[in-house]
């Protein structure tokens, strides 16, 4: 019977593999970043931003100005009696207005690019996230399927053995409602990873889920991965220092209001027969506005980016230490508590089963041995699905890219 249940599971599992997509979880990372639309809006958004970088380093525009003066109804002859100016202005930044324009598209376009980086961190760590749930949904679908499939030869053998007369009817019943308990666990256990996989393609932005044949080794416990030698803060820290660049630009920009720039004038008039040359020099003078209520306001707002920085700061380290120590607790757990268990329930169940067959254990043994596998093995699933998204969440903390 060994033997044939092993045939059983080995083709289910076979033609299982045959009509699914394998998908890595790298894989499924660079689909998501392929084809989710938040990271394409983003890039939009950057593009943006350094389009407005780009057009603050232009200066302000020329003024071309041509008019006439002492126009008359009678008596007049326009080339003899008019006078005619032409002349252009151009506007010379000497309030330092330029600068801070530039300074502050920059941080704005600078600021874009960090939040298309975050985007794309937060959808890669939520694609992570969702796989391996789909992963942990995979193996429960496989664990219950071989319980299953396992379950469906011990019921045809003790038919048989019903039949003959050599099994009370009411043992018979046990073991097809313990049949049944397991083909139930087994239908809901393949309704999660179908739920599972639906979640991971949304998560990667794709309309059809799968079905994939999701290739991590679930079963084992991986090392997370260290930032790189040059690896940046965590993009949320880098982001919060970025809008404090943002506000001390904003202020200068805001002083700047306050100083005058130089209008200078140059060009040509002609006065009763007579060409000459327009030379001036124009400024507003800063007698009553001088822009302090827009200094102030901005003052507050560099103090208010300071302190949304220290908060960040503090709750990213908070961040790393918590998950540090969440990883290290899983770790643990896995391999002191759910590893030992699950082997030990598996090699109850298994001398179970070869004490029945041999007819040393009665039938409610068995039954109570099966129930305890399936349990531990669970049990191991949902340890290690913890482990595995903790590892996730340390990684995401500590900076690690997707």
């Amino acid at each position: 019977m060994m033997k044939s249940l092993t045939c059983i599971v080995f083709f289910i599992v076979a033609s299982a593999c045959q009509a699914q997509t394998p998908l890595s979880l790298q894989q499924a990372v660079e689909q998501a970043t392929r084809h989710r639309a938040e990271i394409a809006a983003a890039t939009s958004r950057t593009q943006a931003g350094e389009d407005l970088r780009r057009q603050s380093l232009a200066p302000p525009n020329p003024r071309l100005f041509l008019q006439s003066e002492d126009l008359r109804a009678s008596n007049f002859d326009f080339g003899r009696d008019s006078e005619t100016f032409g002349y252009l202005s151009q506007v010379i930044e000497t309030s330092g207005a330029r600068h801070a324009r530039i300074e502050l598209a920059t941080a704005d376009s600078g600021r874009s690019n960090l939040e298309l980086e975050q985007t794309r961190r937060e959808i890669g760590f939520r694609v992570r996230n969702a796989y391996w749930q789909a992963l942990a949904a995979q193996s429960a679908r496989s664990l219950y399927q071989q319980s299953d499939s396992y379950f469906l030869q011990v019921v045809q053998y003790h038919e048989a053995r019903f039949h003959e007369g050599k099994l009370a009817e009411v043992d018979l019943l046990r073991i097809q409602l313990q049949a049944e308990q397991i083909h139930a666990g087994f239908s809901n256990a393949e309704l999660e990873e179908q739920k599972a996989q639906l979640e991971l393609a949304r998560e990667m932005g794709v309309s059809v889920a799968g079905p994939w044949m999701l290739t991590e080794k679930f079963d084992e416990t991986e090392t997370p991965r260290q930032p790189g030698a040059l690896a940046e803060p965590q993009t949320a820290l880098r982001i919060a220092d970025q809008d404090v660049t943002i506000a001390q630009a904003r202020e200068d920009s805001e002083r700047a209001k306050g100083r005058p720039d130089l209008d200078f004038l140059f060009g040509y008039k002609r006065d009763v027969g007579y060409n000459t040359a327009i030379l001036g020099l124009q400024l507003n003078l800063p007698l009553f506005d001088r822009n302090r209520a827009g200094s102030a306001a901005a003052s507050a707002e560099i103090e208010s980016a300071k302190n949304s920085l220290e908060a960040t700061r503090f709750q990213f380290n908070s961040e790393v230490s918590l998950a540090r120590r969440e990883y290290e607790s899983r770790l643990q757990q896995v391999k002191e508590v759910f590893v030992p268990l699950r082997n030990r329930a598996e090699q109850i169940a298994d001398v179970t089963r070869a004490a029945y067959m041999q007819g040393g254990l009665d039938l409610l043994r068995l039954i109570d041995a099966e129930r305890l596998r399936v349990d531990a093995q669970l049990a191991w699933v949902d340890a290690l699905t913890r482990y595995h998204l903790s590892v996730v969440e340390l990684e995401r903390a500590e900076g690690v890219e997707p």
